[in-house]
């Protein structure tokens, strides 16, 4: 059997550590589509965050952040507030039941992390960082 190219093992990687997460979430009962976590966890991340940072950030168009904040204030996750120096613009920021599930979630995918580097080495794990993040930069050029 010819071994795995570099894409096929991280195409791999990816679906095993997506599907743990799928069923992490379900199991814990949160609610939110991936799409959904992932801008909460923005919202956590950005200082001041706005629809355009979240955008940014993401690689999402505005219109789709939009939809996604809007369905997260439904959800009473998130409020927002204008924003002091840009009056076209809100500060977006987790209501205290926003915090409690990102701190859900950040257990989940420590939980996650675990299982993927079980039988793995300190320095393993950091050569696999490295070696990760060498790969992503030079996707990026």
């Amino acid at each position: 059997m010819p071994e795995s190219t570099i894409g096929e093992t991280l195409h791999s990687l990816l679906h095993a550590y997506k599907r743990a997460l799928r069923q992490a979430y379900h199991q814990a009962e949160i609610p939110l589509a991936i799409s959904h976590i992932r801008t909460l966890k923005g919202i956590n991340a950005i200082p001041d965050c706005t629809a355009l940072a979240l955008s940014s950030r993401t690689k999402r168009d505005k219109g789709q952040v939009t939809r996604l904040i809007q369905d997260l204030l439904a959800e009473q996750l998130i409020e927002k507030h204008p924003h002091p120096r840009d009056k076209r613009s809100n500060i977006l920021h987790l209501t205290p039941d926003g915090q409690k599930m990102i701190k859900q979630i950040k257990e989940i995918e420590e939980i996650a992390a675990s299982r993927m580097a079980i039988g793995l080495t300190p320095d393993e794990i950091a050569d696999f960082n490295r070696l990760a993040t060498t790969m992503s930069a030079n996707l990026a050029k």
